[in-house]
């Protein structure tokens, strides 16, 4: 059976996602690792936008302050739009130093894009510390509960309450990988936690499923003390012996 302690941590981590379910990351220039980017731009000339031939270059800088574009020029949509489609590969602030011209007058303006790991905006100090919190205790209570089973699968008495903590804690594992995509964007973490849901499927679902059969098959059969008649053979051989 579930003890009070269990009960207190499995309650906390549905807290968890509850409550980080409810966050909204802020809207802000921020875009993917790895992922093919529209960069749009808009050319406005003497206070109104270019009806002529225009040009739009950018220069772009990694984190590192090394040159990611050197004055590339991008492409003109109409009525002042320009766009340039590229990929950042590394994560950080890059920094985007832009100019127009028509020939005559021209415009310059510089940003920063933020590359994150999931195209959003880096989560605040407090939602980082909750999910390394709720990282600790899921990876604990995997660890918990795959000890457990184990006591239990060697005793052939796993029932049907074991069962469904193994298959929970593995559900909010699952859980707690789509929620760090979402919020975090941390690739590291994102590996290993694919790494402990493959692992899981094995120690968390199939372990469990074939264990639960055994004690009600095998277990069962053990504590009704069913000896498949050896032992009648044997005294029989005992008596005409």
């Amino acid at each position: 059976m579930i003890n009070k302690n269990q009960t207190i941590i499995l309650g906390f981590m549905v807290l968890m996602i509850v409550i980080l379910g409810s966050f909204v990351s802020a809207s802000t220039e921020t875009y993917k690792i790895n992922q093919a980017t529209d960069l749009k731009f808009t050319c406005t000339l003497n206070n109104a936008i270019p009806s002529g031939s225009t040009t739009y270059n950018i220069t772009i800088s990694y984190p590192n302050s090394s040159t990611f574009l050197n004055n590339v020029e991008t492409t003109a949509q109409g009525n002042g739009a320009f766009n340039y489609t590229t990929t950042f590969t590394e994560l950080g602030l890059y920094k985007v130093q832009m100019f127009c011209t028509d020939g005559t007058y021209s415009y310059s303006n510089e940003g920063f894009y933020d590359i994150t790991g999931n195209g959003k905006t880096q989560p605040e100090g407090n939602i980082v510390v909750l999910f390394s919190i709720g990282f600790l205790i899921i990876v604990g209570f995997l660890l918990y509960s795959l000890i457990l089973s184990i006591g239990h699968l060697a005793s052939l008495d796993f029932d049907v309450v074991d069962l469904a903590k193994a298959m929970g804690t593995y559900f909010v594992l699952v859980a707690f990988y789509y929620l760090n995509g979402f919020y975090m964007g941390n690739t590291a973490i994102d590996s290993f936690l694919l790494i402990l849901i493959r692992i899981g499927g094995f120690t968390h679902i199939f372990v469990p499923i074939i264990a639960f059969v055994l004690s009600i098959t095998v277990g069962s059969l053990k504590k009704k003390k069913v000896d498949f008649g050896v032992n009648r053979i044997y005294k029989r051989q005992r008596l005409n012996g």
